[in-house]
């Protein structure tokens, strides 16, 4: 048997090899990070930046209501699925008359987001079935406004099956 003998060369053209292939990854990496990526994470950031003490008054707005809201989602079949949500006071009393509409987001996908509009189903309840493309997480942004005048936002991540 005949032991092939290691010599610098090979050594060199190894250690070449291997740093070449890590070089290589790593500028695939970088080239579709930024070409796949815009940059801009959040739409007019700069007058976001600036009305941000509005944003505070409106969410300690939005306390005071004393307005508590639990968020449902079931699979349906076919890709569609029942978003439904519970609105009830401080007392825990269901508050009718609302007016909700919002929109379900893909937080990791651009081009899939669905509007939607809640309907009333019971005293307090309101929901509305959607198609959905794709299994997984979504953000529901839901806007709810009384016959008062009164509004209230909830933003909720959901796992929908």
């Amino acid at each position: 048997m005949i032991a092939a003998r290691i010599t610098g060369r090979h050594v060199l053209f190894g250690l070449l090899g291997f740093f070449g292939l890590v070089f290589a990854a790593n500028g695939a990496f970088v080239y579709l990070a930024l070409d796949t990526f815009s940059g801009l994470s959040t739409e007019n950031a700069y007058q976001r930046g600036l009305d941000y003490n509005e944003t505070l008054r409106a969410a300690e707005a939005q306390r005071a209501l004393g307005w508590r809201v639990a968020i449902t989602a079931r699979a349906l079949d076919g890709g569609r699925y029942r978003v439904a949500a519970d609105f009830a006071d401080r007392r825990g009393e269901p508050l009718d008359g609302l007016a909700i509409g919002g929109s379900l987001r893909r937080p990791t996908q651009e081009g899939l987001d669905r509007e939607i509009a809640l309907e009333r189903v019971a005293p307090g309840r309101y929901a509305s079935d959607v198609t959905l493309p794709l299994a997984g997480q979504w953000d529901l942004v839901l806007s709810a406004r009384s016959p008062a005048g009164q509004s209230y936002t909830l933003e909720e991540r959901l796992w929908l099956k």
